[in-house]
């Protein structure tokens, strides 16, 4: 179902994020340090070098700026000179870095930090940074080793989370983060990675070591299952004219014996379902 692209293996892809002005698909290899973005028509795939890894990103209302998450930072990074303005460090304990994140409905940027050594300690944290004040602040939920799945559901009004060694994605409402419960628990070799929204409310996560991206209904219930070329799948994404193409990224690192298929970016081969765009993060870039 899922065909491999040429030209955009990573290390650990992640945070694939489509940008419906420019008609690109960014992308971050975090180890690589390096931002990336695909033109799906040509097939050219554009770097950029950073200081430091980049864990997520979002979009903005100016096309050629990003807020990214860096590994000690928050901050606006402009595409056409590569100018990076710090807006707060990194929340959260020592030695962490910053993971997965994404814009709420109105514009905040909800995000991760996890050990920075890979430990697998309990110490990350789920963290908002304030679109009006450019302030980040810790979030209300338990402390985790891997964080991931940060989405919204379409109104809203729920938070979608994981920590990916416990193989279950969690929800609460939003934002006051009250009743916090299992969302589903993941069957199978795979732990929940990256997920998305798509327009009808369900769920596409992407599962770590389980060769597969899952759609889940608004209910929690398996309801599509699509097998993937490479082991370690990231992060979904759905991108393109009317965000009707489901595209994946994927990781090679840590594997003994990595195919070529593994760290590509992969894109159905049929239509599966419609997205959304992207929520943009709603600061004013300097």
């Amino acid at each position: 179902m899922f065909k491999t692209l040429n030209g955009t293996t990573s290390l650990l892809g992640e945070c694939p994020v489509w940008c419906e002005r420019t008609e690109r698909l960014f992308w971050t290899d975090i180890p690589g340090w390096e931002l990336r973005a695909l033109d799906p028509t040509s097939g050219e795939v554009q770097r950029w070098s950073l200081p430091e890894s980049l864990g997520s990103f979002a979009l903005t209302a100016d096309e050629d700026i990003l807020l990214m998450g860096l590994a000690s930072c928050l901050g606006y990074y402009r595409l056409s000179t590569g100018r990076f303005s710090k807006i707060a460090a990194t929340p959260g304990v020592p030695g962490t870095r910053i993971n997965d994140g994404r814009c709420d409905r109105i514009g905040n940027f909800v995000f991760s930090t996890m050990d920075a050594a890979e430990q697998v300690q309990n110490i990350g944290k789920f963290h908002r940074l304030n679109a009006a004040t450019l302030e980040a602040e810790t979030l209300g939920l338990p402390a985790v080793a891997i964080p991931n799945s940060i989405c919204f559901s379409l109104d809203g009004s729920t938070m979608y989370y994981a920590d990916s060694l416990q193989g279950c994605i969690y929800c609460c409402d939003y934002p006051s983060l009250q009743h916090q419960r299992v969302f589903t628990t993941v069957d199978g070799q795979g732990a929940p990675d990256g997920s998305c929204i798509d327009a009808q409310g369900f769920l596409w996560n992407a599962e770590w070591g389980g060769s597969r991206v899952v759609r889940y209904a608004p209910d929690g219930t398996v309801d599509r299952v699509i097998d993937s070329p490479c082991v370690q799948t990231t992060c979904p994404v759905l991108a393109g004219p009317g965000y009707a193409t489901l595209y994946c990224t994927s990781a090679r690192i840590g594997l003994d014996k990595p195919t070529d298929s593994d760290g590509t970016f992969m894109k159905a081969e049929a239509i599966v379902a419609v997205g959304l765009p992207e929520e943009r993060f709603s600061g004013r870039p300097n």
